[in-house]
């Protein structure tokens, strides 16, 4: 073979070569970059496999408003209120149905099941729920208390790994308090605040605690001399209430037989010697809006504004 054809062979070679070896890197190349799916995670109950994007979410712990933030739509929701997908919730949750309420454990199974979930989330006050549940979908219990919104929130996004986008929501929603406290603190001063709650035997003075933890960790309001501020309430009589003295009262009406108890309280003594009553410094809150809107980012998010806005135009 003459040298010059010997040349041009191996040029040949030296192509083809090249040629299938790019094919074999291009076939290889999306095993590479394929994303695993599935993730091993660690919840109250232990560990559990679950996929690493979920499409169908059945939520019954009440993270539907964390899940929303994060873009994850639930298929099944138990953010409800007697029954019903939570009023503020209901333009975000058109199609999702109710299984059941989120503060215990009266979950309905069947509309669980044929909600066809590839993960289930459950709060820490559903545990004995865990084991009917793990058998239809791979199954997650949140450690953290109900109440506890901002870990809740931090659970949830590290669930998802989207810890990033939690601490921005929450970066945000600081924000936006610190020019509301700001507003409030030149618009009110010194003037102290107090969150009362009507129940069928005894008055709750509420602390640290859902909407009351708004007006006065959040928004910054003086609570009223004899507040638990440490604490989530504390169960007062009739008697008891004497010894506040608000500038401001809000109230909530828990209703049925607290009606009753209201209608009593507003005819005695106690309440027309009340200093905010006097001063028609009252603030009635909806047993919906306490039980609904107060713990969870977008709820808590909306009562900003709405606290906000009804104490600055009454200045």
């Amino acid at each position: 073979m003459k040298k010059g054809t010997r040349i041009v062979l191996a040029c040949l070679i030296a192509a083809v070569t090249a040629v299938f070896a790019g094919c074999g890197s291009n076939q290889t190349a999306p095993e590479a970059d394929k994303k695993p799916a599935t993730r091993v995670v660690k919840h109250l109950m232990g560990e559990v496999t679950i996929p690493a994007e979920p499409k169908r979410i059945a939520d019954v712990s009440g993270a539907a408003e964390e899940l929303l933030i994060l873009g994850h739509k639930p298929i099944a929701t138990a953010n409800t209120y007697k029954t019903k997908v939570m009023s503020h919730l209901t333009d975000k949750l058109p199609d999702v149905k109710p299984v059941g309420w989120m503060w215990d454990d009266s979950i309905n199974m069947e509309a669980v099941i044929e909600a066809k979930p590839d993960l289930i989330i459950m709060n820490n006050r559903q545990q004995k729920l865990y084991e009917q549940m793990a058998k239809i979908a791979p199954t997650v219990v949140l450690e953290t208390d109900m109440d506890k919104w901002r870990d809740k929130f931090k659970e949830i996004g590290r669930l998802f790994g989207q810890e990033e986008d939690v601490n921005k929501w929450l970066a945000g929603y600081d924000e936006k308090t610190k020019g509301m406290r700001e507003q409030l603190k030149q618009a009110y001063g010194d003037q102290s605040f107090m969150f009362l709650a009507v129940t069928p035997k005894l008055f709750r003075v509420y602390g640290n605690y859902g909407y009351a933890d708004i007006l006065f960790t959040d928004l910054g309001l003086k609570p009223a001399e004899g507040t638990p501020a440490d604490k989530t309430m504390e169960m007062i009589e009739l008697e008891g209430l004497t010894k506040f003295q608000p500038d401001h009262l809000f109230l909530v009406n828990f209703g049925g037989k607290a009606d009753e108890v209201y209608a009593e309280l507003k005819k005695s003594p106690v309440w027309k010697s009340n200093k905010a009553v006097q001063q028609n410094h009252l603030y009635e809150v909806t047993n919906e809006t306490f039980n609904t809107k107060a713990f969870g980012p977008l709820g808590k998010e909306m009562l900003l504004d709405e606290i906000g806005g009804m104490l600055l135009k009454k200045q």
